[in-house]
């Protein structure tokens, strides 16, 4: 990790990592298209096709992608029922605590709809009917990517569930994953990916019903895909790859610094970890213990890449820690030392927030109960992190009784005469007249 000295070089450093030019990544779907086109093009085309060939497309673009004929794109539900029983029932166990766990805290995230009787006015918060969550593949099943996005729909009140996670060919999605998607409550599946995975869910086809909101991670092409349809579909975010960032003094327990900061390094060799810290010694010896780790690990080219990217930014005033946090508004911000932990309720933007040497980042990845998908890039500083709250919509109401309409409709008959809009001032008046008269 490179050690960067004062808020204006790390501000520099940080807007050059997180930089991206969309016109640097090209594709032509593996050959699917005679011509190769810049990422945003790719994904048009993309949607383009789906829009009308539907399933055919999908079929044949994932084919020539994979270099293997495509097969089923819907997962028969005998086959996500008969999941369970491969798995054991120790396993099982735990993926049921856990979805518990979630559930749990997922309900005390619930809007609550409102009324004010005496004002006439109030809210009702109601579920969008139908999510797709998309879930990466890859070396990992992310079994806790189902759980975590998933059990919020569910808890808002989602009536229909659907997951896509992309295969090879004719191979079935892992058996955990399956299972997991089962003991959530989820009956439809579909095993293809990319931005085609996007367009499927967000137009249909002939074995794809739409959808009304697309959530989950995903690549470059999965984010550009999301980043067209929306409008069309809603989206939980625009993702990139995840970043963790950890403020500490000297008292900090070095061994916990670096493994949280090396555990988020693994998932990606775009991943961003970040440091914060007032003593430039222990800046170092940040970097010469990680070092010291790394060949442990299985994943160590990633992780080493990764932290080749990130940095450790030496501030000497709390104040300015402070700022710069807020500044980079992290994916996950961890306050690693004890007598630190104060500074949380200064700190602003950030997708989640990790008290104390307890509380890794990792729990919440897995088991603690808020959703791991969360705001990245500099985007805490206006989203959130997924939750029940990502599912619903609230509809204002009105129902205002004549004690109320006396005392505010003149101030509205003003105010649309001041904006010149006599339909508006008359639609007013003749209430006005029938309910209060002259």
């Amino acid at each position: 990790m490179r050690i960067l000295t004062g808020k204006n070089e790390t501000y520099s450093y940080l807007e050059k990592i997180r930089s991206f030019n969309a016109d640097e990544v090209t594709s032509s779907g593996n050959g699917y298209f005679s011509e190769t086109y810049n990422l945003d093009d790719y994904v048009k085309k993309v949607i383009e096709n789906t829009k009308i060939k539907g399933d055919d497309f999908l079929v044949d673009i994932s084919s020539k992608i994979d270099g293997e004929s495509f097969g089923g794109i819907k997962v028969k539900k005998t086959v996500i029922d008969e999941s369970l029983s491969q798995i054991t029932q120790k396993e099982k166990n735990v993926i049921l605590s856990t979805i518990d766990r979630v559930k749990v805290f997922q309900e005390k995230t619930l809007n609550k709809s409102w009324f004010d009787e005496s004002k006439g006015y109030g809210e009702y918060i109601k579920p969008v009917d139908s999510i797709g969550c998309y879930i990466p593949s890859g070396s990992a099943p992310l079994i806790s990517t189902i759980i975590m996005t998933v059990i919020p729909a569910k808890v808002a009140g989602v009536k229909r569930v659907v997951l896509c996670s992309p295969t090879v060919g004719n191979e079935l999605p892992n058996k955990y994953l399956l299972a997991t998607s089962k003991l959530c409550g989820v009956e439809e599946f579909y095993t293809y990916g990319g931005a085609q995975a996007i367009a499927g869910m967000a137009y249909g086809t002939e074995t794809i019903p739409k959808v009304d909101l697309i959530c989950g991670p995903g690549n470059i092409f999965v984010m550009a895909a999301k980043k067209a349809v929306y409008g069309d579909v809603g989206v939980d975010g625009i993702f990139g790859p995840t970043e963790t960032l950890i403020i500490c003094d000297n008292t900090a327990n070095k061994e916990f610094v670096v493994s949280d900061l090396m555990a988020q390094a693994e998932h990606d060799i775009l991943a961003l970890p970040m440091l914060i810290t007032n003593d430039l010694e222990f800046a170092k010896d940040i970097n010469n213990l990680y070092m010291n780790k790394l060949s442990n690990l299985s994943r160590k080219d990633i992780i080493s890449k990764s932290m080749d990217r990130g940095f450790i930014s030496v501030l000497n005033e709390i104040d300015e820690m402070i700022e710069v946090c807020n500044n980079i508004a992290a994916e996950h911000t961890t306050i690693a030392s004890e007598k630190l932990i104060e500074i949380s309720k200064k700190i602003t933007s950030s997708g989640s927030l990790f008290l104390g040497e307890i509380s890794s980042e990792v729990l919440a990845d897995y088991v603690a109960g808020p959703s791991h998908v969360m705001p990245t890039n500099g985007s805490a500083r206006y989203s959130s992190s997924l939750s029940t709250r990502t599912f619903t919509k609230s509809i204002p109401v009105l129902s205002i009784n004549k004690d109320e309409f006396e005392k505010i409709c003149s101030d509205g008959e003003l105010l649309a005469s001041l904006e010149s809009l006599d339909a508006h001032r008359n639609a007013l008046s003749v209430r006005k007249k029938y309910f209060i008269g002259d």
